[in-house]
């Protein structure tokens, strides 16, 4: 576990490499869209899947570009359903080692199947995925000891926020996050240190809407991996529609608000704290509930 923290801690200067690295890389992603292409696809597995599907949300909003985000596996075993006939796709494949198999299968299935670009992100030189693809993108300095992915997702997911960006010219937004990150560490570790000693908490729900849907899912994932501890994840209004009845004094809302739709969010955590629940929000507009948690 002590690897696992220091790779936490280290994800500010992981940021700092990897912007550079970026940097030096937009013309790459500009010559990827010399021709036009009819949707882009992010594909995944566990931690991977997550990010995809949050990339896929930035990646579209920003490019307009049409985008989803699947598990690496649907793309060989479902392909019908994720791919139309004579329509030109970017593929973007996504592993942290670069040697996941199943999305080495998908990714050399769709340069067999369509004969279109593909990217591959991941932290390992030399890999399959760096190999195979035609355009790798390599954050080795993000390499991990540890099983659960910490800062190999946030890098990544940073590397394809920075991908998106920069097609339009608007990837200098991304440059105070290192120095956001180390200041919010500093700031906030206690708090969520003490928030984790509870002990009166035995059900944990992950809400996220928009491109924090999939890494609402990611927290749920790493508090499963690394706690044994059952989660689950939902869409904000979505908890509402049945998932609510297991609310009570024992549950702890983990909420990713957004901005656009905060009226929504807060509305629907309202409800929660109502029904009992202790709400952890991670926001930009605070929430001012009693019960809450605030970062």
């Amino acid at each position: 576990m002590d690897h696992t923290y220091q790779e936490i801690k280290r994800q500010p200067q992981s940021f700092r490499e990897a912007l550079t690295k970026l940097q030096s890389m937009k013309l790459d992603f500009a010559s990827i869209f010399q021709e036009s292409l009819d949707g882009v696809i992010f594909a995944g597995c566990g931690t991977s899947y997550n990010l995809a599907l949050s990339a896929a949300h930035t990646f579209q909003s920003v490019t307009t570009i049409l985008t989803r985000g699947v598990p690496s596996s649907e793309v060989f075993l479902f392909p019908g359903g994720i791919f139309l006939p004579s329509k030109r796709y970017l593929f973007v494949a996504i592993s942290r080692s670069g040697e996941t198999s199943e999305t080495v299968r998908a990714l050399r299935f769709f340069a067999e199947q369509y004969q279109g670009k593909t990217v591959g992100i991941t932290c390992e030189p030399g890999s399959s995925l760096s190999r195979f693809s035609s355009f790798p993108i390599v954050f080795p300095f993000a390499h991990e000891e540890s099983v659960v992915m910490t800062q190999s997702f946030s890098t990544m997911l940073l590397g394809l926020t920075f991908f998106a960006l920069s097609l339009k010219g608007q990837e200098d937004v991304l440059n105070p996050l290192p120095e956001v990150l180390e200041r919010k560490f500093l700031e906030e570790e206690k708090t969520v240190k003490a928030l984790a000693e509870e002990e009166r908490f035995n059900k944990f729900i992950f809400l996220g809407n928009g491109p924090y849907y999939g890494v609402a899912w990611e927290g749920s994932l790493k508090l499963k991996e690394m706690s044994l501890t059952p989660t689950e994840t939902f869409h904000f209004l979505e908890f509402r529609h049945g998932p609510k009845s297991i609310v009570d004094e024992a549950t702890l809302i983990i909420a990713l608000t957004s901005q656009s739709a905060f009226p929504f969010e807060q509305e629907l955590l309202k409800e929660m704290v109502d029904l009992g629940a202790t709400v952890f929000h991670l926001g930009t507009m605070p929430l001012h509930f009693p019960r809450t948690v605030e970062i």
